[in-house]
């Protein structure tokens, strides 16, 4: 799990303040106030970690890529060269580390009969400058250990570490895979830098077109795909493999699932997967059944809103327990009751299937749900992380929502939803005028 962030001149963010994340952790605020670029840095470190060409510092992207930003100089803040980026994070991993220096081992020694030196979380730092045509890394550090009790930070070729320091250390990428085989310290730690973001799934807010027809072949997809286009593979491959999912001891596929949540939502009453045609263990068609008694109909003659939370109900159950979502305006085309419904769906998926979700959103209605779901004691406040970003003379800034463990707001921003309430009671005056001139 990932638990925090921050970022240095990083597109409008001139220093963001270290943002928590929890379990389910949500972004709100103004269109362009960098509430985006939250996310995107993550983005930026998963596709930097995932890329094989092994001499880019960092992999800004291209039009194949999770996100593509450009050139340095459009990344980084106001546009000047002459500053440095600096990104961080924090995290706690699922599988514990074993990192062995002698300031661990003195420190395990004084507080344990014995010296376990497993380690279960870090906070990785990098520094990057740069220009158009090249970027260098300035530094970046690890640090690790109970109550961060080591630091191990190269810069200039060298790994400093408590008083001591190896030279002549090359490394290409901006956590440290190292180049020239020196191990100890860097390739356990960039092999959990990877491995830690090979377990987040990005969702974003465009869905590609739905299909009559889809074939499989034989392929097991990691996700469902940036916008959706490997959904029905993903699918496909779950039912062929007959996988099962557990929900309060009970299992389930991930159909059975899928449907449960399309009829809570009113999008759907059933959903499954049908063999066609003459090769028909290759291809399928998705059936829908709109209501109990209407026939069953393929995808591609469904609305938009079932085609756009598709993805979103694959995604939370077939990832891996334990994964970070990162879900770009979920729900955008889906009405009001299903907006809301969607924070169901994340409450129950973060309990049961142990998911972090983190989430970019405008939805009045998955907010309000989120707030009954504390209220009613389904989640804790402390497994919510809420966040209102502004944009003012092109610098974001952030700000935490305090919320109480009765699901209420106290420092909500004023109409940010707009003021149905104000506009119901001048309705309510103008209509009581005009009653007033038509009685004479």
């Amino acid at each position: 799990m990932i638990t925090h962030i921050r970022m240095k001149n990083f597109k409008s963010w001139e220093d963001s303040p270290e943002v928590r994340l929890a379990p389910l952790t949500g972004f709100f605020g103004t269109n362009s106030s960098g509430k985006s670029s939250l996310l995107q840095m993550l983005l930026l470190l998963k596709q930097t970690a995932e890329l094989s060409e092994p001499e880019e510092v960092i992999f800004l992207g291209d039009e194949n890529s999770l996100v593509n930003l450009g050139r340095f100089p459009e990344v980084i803040h106001g546009h000047k060269e002459d500053v440095l980026l600096e990104l961080e994070f924090g995290c706690k991993l699922q599988k514990p580390l074993t990192i062995t220096t002698l300031q661990l081992v003195d420190y395990y020694r004084q507080h344990y009969e014995y010296a376990p030196l497993d380690i279960d979380s870090f906070t990785f730092n990098t520094v990057i400058r740069g220009n158009s045509d090249h970027l260098f890394i300035e530094q970046f550090s690890y640090t690790v250990g109970p109550e961060e009790i080591e630091k191990i930070t190269w810069k200039n070729g060298n790994i400093h570490y408590g008083n001591r320091r190896k030279e002549h250390v090359s490394v290409t990428k901006c956590y440290g895979p190292p180049k020239d085989g020196y191990t100890e310290f860097l390739r356990p730690l960039s092999s959990a830098f990877e491995n830690l973001f090979k377990d987040v799934y990005p969702l974003g807010p465009t869905r590609i077109q739905s299909k009559r027809s889809y074939h499989w072949d034989d392929k097991d997809p990691t996700d469902v795909g940036l916008c959706g286009d490997k959904v029905i593979d993903a699918l496909l491959c779950a039912h062929m493999r007959r996988v099962k999912i557990s929900k309060k001891g009970e299992e389930a596929t991930i159909e059975d699932r899928i449907s449960e949540w399309l009829r809570e939502m009113d999008l759907a009453y059933s959903f499954s997967l049908k063999p066609v045609g003459a090769l028909k263990d290759d291809n399928y068609e998705v059936r829908i059944q709109k209501s109990a008694t209407s026939p069953a109909v393929t995808l591609a003659d469904m609305g938009y809103g079932l085609v756009d939370v598709l993805p979103m109900l694959v995604l939370c159950y077939y990832t891996p327990e334990g994964s970070t979502l990162i879900l770009e305006q979920p729900g955008i085309h889906l009405h009001p009751k299903a907006q809301a419904d969607l924070a169901d769906l994340l409450i129950e998926v973060i309990s049961d299937r142990n998911l972090q979700i983190l989430v970019e959103s405008h939805s009045e209605h998955l907010l309000t749900r989120l707030q009954l779901g504390i209220a009613e004691q389904k989640i804790t406040s402390d497994q919510t992380a809420l966040y209102f970003c502004e944009n003012e003379n092109a610098v974001s800034t952030i700000k935490s929502l305090d919320v109480d463990e009765l699901g209420n707001i106290k420092n909500w921003p004023k109409n940010f939803f707009g003021n149905v309430r104000g506009d119901l009671a001048k309705m309510t005056r103008e209509q009581m005028k005009r009653q007033k001139i038509a009685e004479g």
